[in-house]
This record gives C-alpha cells, sequence and structure tokens, in this order.
C-alpha cells in the first residue's frame, strides 16, 4: 500500500444552516475573500483543536450570527469531503440549526465575511444569488430532512466541483 497517497493536508469545518420556518439564513461572501468570494454559503467554520464537529456547530452559529443555539436545536444533514482546488482538501459536516426568529442578534453585516440574508426555501435554488457549487447537491435534501447525504467531490482551481459521488441514508 502507497502511505504517501493519503498523506494530504486536511481541514474539518462545519456547515450550519439556520433556519426559521421555511426560510434560511446565508452569508454572502466577501468579493475580497480567498475561498467562495462572492458566493452564498451557510453559516460555519474551521473546527478547533480539540473540538468536534457538533461544538464546532455551536460555537460558529455563535461567533457568526450571536444565535445561541443548543443541542436540541441541531440536526446533522450529512458530510461533504472536497478534493482538490483549495489550498488543502476539506472535510465537513452540515448541520440544520432551528433559531427562534429571523431577527439576526449581530445585524445583517458582519465584521469581515460578509452580508447575512433570508432566502426561502423555494428561492434557494432558483436565486440570482450564485451558491457555492457542493449546495447544488445537497440542498434539497438539507431542506427535507428526509436523507443524511455523504458527497465526495474533486474541486477545480475556480472551486467548482469537476466531479462529484453522492450517497444517502434514509432517516
Amino acid at each position: 500500500m502507497d502511505d504517501k497517497k493519503y498523506r494530504r493536508l486536511v481541514q474539518t469545518s462545519v456547515t450550519c444552516f439556520l433556519y426559521h420556518g421555511d426560510d434560511y439564513l446565508f452569508l454572502k461572501r466577501n468579493l475580497s475573500k480567498r475561498i467562495d468570494p462572492g458566493r452564498l454559503n451557510g453559516i460555519g467554520g474551521r473546527v478547533e483543536p480539540r473540538e468536534n464537529y457538533l461544538d464546532a456547530a455551536i460555537r460558529e452559529t455563535k461567533e457568526e450570527t450571536g444565535y445561541q443555539v443548543s443541542v436540541d436545536d441541531i440536526r446533522l444533514s450529512g458530510v461533504v469531503k472536497l478534493d482538490g482546488g483549495y489550498s488543502e482538501d476539506w472535510v465537513m459536516c452540515f448541520f440544520k440549526i432551528m433559531v427562534p426568529s429571523k431577527k439576526i442578534p449581530i445585524g445583517t453585516m458582519t465584521d469581515e465575511d460578509g452580508e447575512l440574508l433570508w432566502l426561502h426555501k423555494s428561492e434557494i435554488l432558483e436565486s440570482e444569488y450564485e451558491l457555492v457549487d457542493d449546495l447544488n447537491y445537497c440542498m434539497q435534501d438539507i431542506v427535507n430532512e428526509k436523507e443524511l447525504f455523504f458527497i465526495t467531490a474533486q474541486v477545480d482551481k475556480h472551486q467548482k466541483i469537476i466531479s462529484a459521488s453522492v450517497s444517502k441514508l434514509s432517516v
């Protein structure tokens, strides 16, 4: 076995899809950002050393929006692994998190990342906004909550998915 093919720098992160009723909160990244500039994504960030994915989801939600959520508000939606395209590979847990209102505690503008905005579930895939590519493969599953998804995708230098494998598990 050639162990070199397994020696890759991997970042671990969480992506959280906060919702109230049928509306979902997205972050529109600043154009100046290195990762996914101008695109919509969920709320999230890297998992810190000695932190698990669930704790990271709670922490990132508080840091990026001001919402204080608990484990009872959170559902795992799936796991995404991205290879290539970025300076490192990514393994991300996607969570769906219920929040008590659409009033974002910190407001709609973040200090450094961009603008927070609500979209109705029927508008997410059809809006004028560009989503990060992996959401095109899993957003319906996040909204519907009927299956956990597991995605492995290869990404090009423009951070676009060039091939993907999707597996699902009924819940």
